[in-house]
């Protein structure tokens, strides 16, 4: 007969998860990742003929708590129009990992 599935109770700690995710080591792999979607954004809009401008901005929090959170975002006046057509900051997610 199959064994039983063992369900284990977790207990979340709070503080320590409020640590980490406000934590500069947290904040530099985010920084790290969206550069790279940055990158390949860029790459990816020069090979539609386009000249856009992808930046990476280090927003803060909306919250009463600090934590860290990056913005990838095209500026140019047509970004919303290739973004539709082409997904091109949505496809260069992969980069991020």
């Amino acid at each position: 007969m199959a064994d039983a599935i063992r369900l284990t109770r977790l207990k979340a700690n709070i503080r320590g998860i409020r640590e980490v995710r406000s934590s500069r080591e947290v904040d530099k792999e985010l920084e790290r990742r969206a550069g790279n979607m940055a990158s390949v954004a860029e790459a990816v809009y020069r090979m539609l003929g386009h000249d856009v401008q992808v930046e990476v901005l280090q927003a803060a929090s909306d919250t009463n708590e600090p934590r860290a959170r990056v913005a990838v975002i095209a500026r140019h006046p047509a970004a919303l129009r290739i973004e539709a057509k082409h997904r091109v900051l949505g496809g260069s997610l992969d980069a991020a990992r």
